[in-house]
């Protein structure tokens, strides 16, 4: 479903950026302020869009993510960014469709969950507790009011309320786990060879060098390189310029009182029945549940302990033992919105009738109600200061932002009149290539520009480009290096080494046949690995995880027809690093199906069937959604 980045992260800003990736956020684009109305939309679903700026914030992020876990290998394996750009388009529009099907279905997250998500939270603890100074400290270095971060925290974890209630309630039959066990315990006996040629020992002569280097000389060229001056402009670095004062924080909280109120809490205690959800309750079952339930309700009206009766017959292990407390409740906590109309409709001493629910039949008592309350000025008096300076530098930074937008376009030759008007440094980068994410060209519009007729020939500046939200840059052209052909003489060596090692494999992949032909016809791999002077390896019987086998070696034997009446089934296949693998495949001994209850929960977990289901869902509520991706945007 969603792009998988959940590698583990050190930093605070990691943290909140990875955790928050599921939500949609909802940014403000600064471009609206620059002219010409706000940026244009990259999707559309069911009538909601997803910005440009959103789109390349989430983009930069995972590209991000991706070079500091790939390094040197991220070019390689992502030369064509588009792909990268589908994976983050297409794990937005999903986030937005699941977060319609969660507002829709009723999915909430209440107050007293949110401060209990947060205050989980290692990077807002010290000394293992919650530490709230702390806590608003770091949203404010990452520049995010509470607010910002509790209503995304929330989407977030609605989102994960969705998903989990899904997944949860799907299954794979016992027979199919049966089979399953039999296939991943199933272990095959198997000998192989490789057949290599060293590339060294290949002779390559200067008229293939010259015909290679003929055919390929857009292989053998320089890059072509820019090297940019550029200023930019980050709101984090505003925040020293601004303060709020205490008075003014005052008048905001005396301004708006209703915004500093505490959520009304009810002390339950409940017991509960389990009984199937409604799709796979038993008729019977559910009847029988509900006549207990209405005895305990007769029992109760005759002067019966509600908590007592919950020790004895609740079936939540956890809550009964304390009389079926399930302590304070703030509206928005059940995800049933029948149970939470029950509770704040009872007055203390009261108890509610049967309700069905997903769990099974509950009964609700209410113990204690703490009324809703108005938060003294001196505990929330650093979230209004923090609130008010977000505020605040977001607006000067727009202000400064859109001033240096006409800037940069009054005075086109040069950066220096936008840098002086507002103290900026005009820096200068190395020598940069196209495609390369160095330095600023990190960002996707930036690559995209630096090599465009504007930049190169006209020696215009850029327009103001926003790379991330609350960071904008101009830049414009210093030096260019043109692409040129490099000589032969000097790409020769290079070019004899790609030649050998294609030969080398060749070479191999003929002999590896010559050989595979004669097991074919009879002969043990045992005999012709020694007449073939090769290494004969064998592990014995190997599952298919066993890790002492190359992967694709192993991949491969499991493919392979099974032995009939003692006779070896044999093989070979062309690897990737240029050698032969000649296979001999002796035996293969099935796994047991037998499982218990303890193995079908392993089963289930290991083959994730409720997450498979949730794609299921997901695809069918893409496929009934009206979505629209406007490629020509991102």
């Amino acid at each position: 479903m969603l792009i998988e980045i959940r590698d583990r992260a050190s930093s605070f800003v990691a943290y909140i950026i990875i955790g928050l990736l599921v939500i949609s956020f909802a940014l403000w684009g600064i471009q609206e302020y620059f002219g010409g109305g706000g940026a244009a939309p990259v999707a559309n679903i069911n009538g909601s869009e997803i910005s440009l700026p959103e789109f390349n914030q989430q983009y930069q992020q995972y590209k991000q993510r991706l070079q500091d876990n790939l390094g040197n290998n991220y070019q390689q394996l992502y030369p064509d960014e588009s792909v990268i750009k589908k994976l983050v388009i297409d794990d937005m529009v999903n986030t937005e469709l699941l977060r319609q099907e969660a507002t829709n279905a009723g999915f909430r997250i209440s107050d007293a969950s949110l401060v209990k998500r947060i205050q989980q939270i290692p990077q807002f603890q010290k000394d293992g507790k919650f530490d709230p100074e702390l806590y608003e400290r770091l949203l404010q270095v990452q520049r995010y009011n509470k607010a910002q971060f509790e209503r995304e925290l929330r989407e977030q974890d609605k989102l994960r309320q969705l998903e989990t209630s899904l997944a949860a309630s799907s299954f794979l039959p016992k027979n199919d786990l049966q089979r399953f066990q039999k296939l991943i315990e199933q272990a095959r006996d198997f000998k192989y060879a490789i057949v290599k040629v060293d590339p060294n020992a290949v002779t390559v002569s200067s008229d293939e060098i010259g015909n290679y280097y003929k055919e390929n000389q857009q292989l053998y060229q320089t890059p072509e390189q820019v090297k940019l001056a550029y200023i930019e402009l980050k709101e984090e670095e505003l925040a020293d310029q601004i303060s709020v004062s205490a008075d003014d924080a005052r008048a905001i909280y005396d301004s708006q009182p209703e915004r500093y109120v505490t959520d009304e809490l009810r002390k339950a205690r409940h017991i509960l029945l389990k009984v199937p959800n409604e799709v796979a309750a038993d008729a019977i079952e559910l009847d029988e549940a509900l006549d207990k339930a209405n005895g305990y309700i007769q029992q109760l009206k005759e002067g019966a302990s509600f908590a007592e009766l919950a020790k004895q017959h609740s079936e939540d292990s956890l809550s009964a033992e304390k009389g079926g407390e399930i302590g304070f409740i703030a509206p928005g906590d059940f995800t049933s919105q029948e149970l939470e109309d029950a509770l704040f409709s009872l007055k203390v001493g009261e108890y509610s009738k049967p309700i069905r629910t997903e769990q099974g039949i509950q009964i609700l008592g209410l113990e204690e109600i703490q009324v809703a309350e108005q938060e003294p000025f001196e505990n929330v008096r650093e979230q209004i200061i923090n609130e008010r300076k977000g505020q605040l530098v977001q607006e000067r930074f727009i202000e400064i932002a859109e001033e240096l937008a006409n800037l940069v376009v009054e005075q086109p030759d040069d950066l220096h009149e936008a840098s002086e008007s507002f103290n900026l440094e005009i820096k200068e980068t190395n020598f940069l290539v196209a495609n390369s994410n160095a330095e600023i060209l990190a960002y996707p519009k930036i690559q995209s520009l630096a090599f465009s007729d504007d930049i190169l020939n006209e020696g215009l500046n850029s327009e103001l480009i926003e790379v991330a939200d609350g960071h904008v840059i101009a830049f414009r052209l210093l030096e260019h290096k043109k692409s040129e052909q490099r000589p032969l003489a000097l790409v020769s060596e290079e070019i004899s080494k790609v030649i050998a090692v294609r030969k080398a494999s060749k070479l191999a992949t003929s002999k590896g046949q010559e050989i595979l032909a004669q097991m074919q016809t009879g002969s043990s791999l045992e005999s012709l690995s020694a007449q073939n002077s090769l290494e004969l390896i064998s592990h014995g019987a190997l599952q298919h995880d066993d890790n002492r086998v190359p992967k694709t070696i192993t991949s491969h034997v499991f493919n392979m027809s099974r032995p009939i009446s003692d006779k070896p089934t044999v093989n070979g296949i062309a690897l990737a690093d240029g050698t032969f693998a000649l296979v001999e495949l002796n035996n293969v001994v099935d796994g047991t199906d037998q499982v218990d209850d303890e193995k079908v929960l392993q089963l289930s977990q290991r083959v994730n069937y409720g997450r498979r289901e949730f794609n299921a869902i997901l695809e069918a509520i893409k496929n009934d959604a009206d979505v629209e991706v406007f490629e020509d945007n991102l």
